[in-house]
This record gives structure tokens, C-alpha cells and sequence, in this order.
């Protein structure tokens, strides 16, 4: 029994593997260095009369232009020194509101507007995009608190006035605005943590599908297309062929191919049409299809082929052979092919049937030849072993391996 599935990672939205908005969510922090950026420029001009934000401002706007390179440049960095930048930052905003509460406490609640505030809200959200969502979560309830805590404190130590117990309520009262915006924003990572992941199961299932299309319509022992396959191409073809593009069929048979498994048995059997499977795959186009039929019948469906490069075709398909086999199995194969070309809105069975006596006809005339449409039957007599050319009546339906080498007649004719 195998093991079960380990549980899904809690990684950061911006790490999530497969996450289709993972380009959006860079964006999002360069807008956010961007405005940031702007922000600490404006603030030290507008108020250069702020010793704190006099010396701190450069250092602040040289980070964030160097988070927002590693942004562009090495996305890599980018979540590993987002949380050192983020910690960074929640540490200097609590240090600032703290130091200017306990210095002066009217003024010091008139300077915490909007920069302080507004930039603890930001860290907030943009824990969401750093950190794994629990851990975010944690951080969002610690910026929250320790804005309370330090908020109370520097309120404590500062000089008391008459807005003081006023200022310690509109804290409390940050406070919670600043947890609700947390919660708000852990509800929205939390679906879009389950959409992300039915994303990833829905391209699994996806590519786990077409997998099992592709091995429906495979022949298991060569990895050629199967005769479903071959079907649905040469159906599709004869729609389009009547436009004035040429489809060749090179349909191949193995001579005495019984003779094999009869002599080296179905294990060399298998090796040597896997062999010329590939043999087959070798010399034709990428574009061109090569199925096995059943047995030891391959047909190559090629597209945009006349008849004079389907005869070459076909030659070069039956020179490669008996070297592809040999270089696999210790017996010498030649190779039957009938070569035609199919014809517009032409039934499957009825093409496959065309080609199929070309073949025959290379058969009669001797074998370990090419039998092209149009050309006159030799007319030569069978060969003195007709082994391949009038076996014993096939079973129907045998299909897909060498131990039942031939494949049901199309036309219900006679094996060969």
C-alpha cells in the first residue's frame, strides 16, 4: 500500500509553486516600494525641519531602492530579505512612535500622522506576501500589539496633558482597525491558499488526463500511435486533403515474420518490431505519423508528400529495416511496403484496405519491395515460400503484440 500524500506546504504567496498570479504579486511590492519610495522622498523635503526624519529618511529610501532592484533583478532574494527588510521596518516605525510619544506628547501624536500610521498598516498586508500564512498571521498580531504596548508606554514616560487619555483611547481604537485589516487580509490569503492549490490539483488532473489520452491511444509494445490513432488522423486528413495538400500512406509488412517467433520465439519477436518502430520514427518527418497496425503492419500517414517522395520515402523505410532489426536481434528482416495516396473524404477502413493490397502486390512480385498506386502489377507468380502472403485464416480482433502477428483484414479479405 503506498504511503499517503504529504500535506500541502505553507509557503509565502510569493513562492507558491504553479501560483498563476505569482507575476502579479511582484508587481504588487514594486507599486508598494514605488509609493513608498515617493512617500520617505516627500516626507523629508515637506519636513526637514524633523531632526529624526532628517537622518533617517535617506537610509530609509536607499533600502527601499535596493529591495525594489532585488525585486527586478534576483527574484530569488526577493522573499528572503523581504523579511529581513519587513522586520527591519516594524522595529524603526515602533521606535519612532515611541520616541516621539515619550519626547512630547501632543506633538508627538501630530507627527505620527500618516507616515508612522499608515506605514505599520502597510507592513501588515505585506507580511501576507513574505511570510507563510500562519506565521503572517502571527506578525500582523504582533505588530499589533506591540503598537499598543509601545503606543501606552510612550504615552506613560511623555510629558501628560490634557490629550493624553484621549490619545491612549484613539490608540486602542488603531488598534483594533489595525487587527480587523489583519483578519481581512488572512481571510483573503487563506482562499486564495485554497484556490492555488485547487489550481495545482486542477493541472495535475490536467496533465494526468492527457497522459492517459496519450496512452489510450499508444501501442503498448513499440510506443508507435495505435490503430485508434492512425483512424482519427487519416479521417482528419481526408477532410483537408481535397485542399491541394498531398497525404501519402507507406503502409509496411515484415516478410515472414511468423518464421520468427516461430524460430527465435515472441521475446525476439517483440525486439525486432520495436526495432523497426523505431527504425520507422527515424526516418520520417516530425510531422508524419507512424502506427502499428497489429502484428507486424506499420502504416506512416505524411502529410505534404507526392507520390514521387512517397516512393523515396518508402525505399528508404525498407533499405532501413533489415539494419535497425540486425543491430537488435540476431535475425535478418526484410520488408514489404505499398505506397498510395489518400483521397478526399476517403473512409479510414477503405485507405487502409487500398494500401494494404499494394502491399500484397510487393508481396507477389517477391518481396523486400515497394508497390506505389498506379504503377502496372508485375504480374509475377507468388514465391515459392508463401508463407506471409497466404497464411492461416486470421482471428479478428487480434491487435497490439507478436505473439498474434497478424491483425483482421479491413476488408474482410485474405490474410497475408
Amino acid at each position: 500500500m503506498s504511503a499517503p500524500a504529504p500535506p500541502p506546504r505553507d509557503l509565502p504567496v510569493a513562492r507558491r509553486s504553479g501560483d498563476p498570479t505569482l507575476g502579479l504579486i511582484r508587481r504588487v511590492l514594486l507599486v508598494c516600494l514605488l509609493v513608498g519610495a515617493v512617500s520617505v522622498a516627500a516626507v523629508a523635503v515637506l519636513r526637514r525641519d524633523d531632526v529624526l526624519l532628517r537622518v533617517t529618511s535617506p537610509v530609509l529610501l536607499v533600502v527601499v531602492l535596493l529591495f525594489a532592484w532585488l525585486v527586478l533583478r534576483r527574484p530569488a532574494a526577493t522573499v528572503p530579505v523581504s523579511r529581513v527588510v519587513l522586520t527591519g521596518l516594524d522595529v524603526l516605525w515602533l521606535v519612532t512612535m515611541g520616541s516621539r510619544l515619550a519626547t512630547a506628547a501632543h506633538d508627538g501624536w501630530d507627527a505620527l500622522f500618516p507616515t508612522t500610521f499608515m506605514g505599520l498598516a502597510l507592513f501588515v498586508v505585506i507580511g501576507y506576501l513574505v511570510f507563510p500564512t500562519r506565521f503572517a498571521a502571527l506578525h500582523a498580531g504582533a505588530v499589533v500589539v506591540a503598537t499598543l504596548g509601545v503606543g501606552w508606554a510612550g504615552l506613560a514616560l511623555g510629558p501628560s496633558g490634557p490629550g493624553t487619555r484621549q490619545h491612549a483611547v484613539d490608540l486602542a481604537r488603531y488598534a483594533v482597525y489595525l487587527a480587523v485589516l489583519a483578519a481581512m487580509v488572512w481571510v483573503l490569503s487563506r482562499t486564495k491558499e485554497h484556490a492555488a492549490r485547487a489550481f495545482q490539483v486542477a493541472e495535475r488532473a490536467s496533465a494526468e488526463a492527457a497522459s492517459m489520452r496519450e496512452m489510450a491511444y499508444r501501442d503498448p509494445l513499440t510506443g508507435a500511435a495505435n490503430r485508434r490513432r492512425l483512424e482519427d488522423e487519416l479521417a482528419y486528413q481526408a477532410r483537408v486533403v481535397g485542399s491541394g495538400l498531398d497525404v501519402a500512406l507507406v503502409y509496411l509488412d515484415l516478410d515472414r515474420f511468423k518464421a520468427v517467433n516461430d524460430v527465435h520465439g515472441h521475446t525476439v519477436g517483440d525486439r525486432v518490431l520495436v526495432a523497426v518502430a523505431r527504425a520507422l520514427e527515424q526516418h520520417v518527418r516530425s510531422g508524419d505519423l507512424v502506427a502499428r497496425l497489429g502484428g507486424e503492419e506499420f502504416l506512416v500517414v505524411a502529410p505534404g508528400t507526392g507520390s514521387g517522395d512517397a516512393r523515396a520515402l518508402a525505399e528508404r523505410l525498407r533499405g532501413a529495416v533489415p539494419g535497425a532489426v540486425r543491430a537488435q536481434a540476431p535475425v535478418d528482416v526484410t520488408a514489404s511496403l505499398g505506397v498510395t495516396a489518400l483521397r478526399a473524404g476517403e473512409e479510414p477502413a477503405a485507405a487502409i484496405g487500398r494500401v494494404d493490397a499494394l502491399m500484397y502486390r510487393a508481396k507477389r512480385a517477391g518481396r523486400d519491395r515497394v508497390a506505389v498506386d498506379g504503377d502496372a502489377d508485375s504480374g509475377a507468380p507468388a514465391p515459392s515460400d508463401p508463407a506471409d502472403v497466404q497464411p492461416l485464416p486470421r482471428i479478428p480482433g487480434q491487435d497490439g503484440g507478436s505473439t498474434h502477428p497478424r491483425r483482421a483484414d479491413p476488408l474482410g479479405g485474405q490474410p497475408h
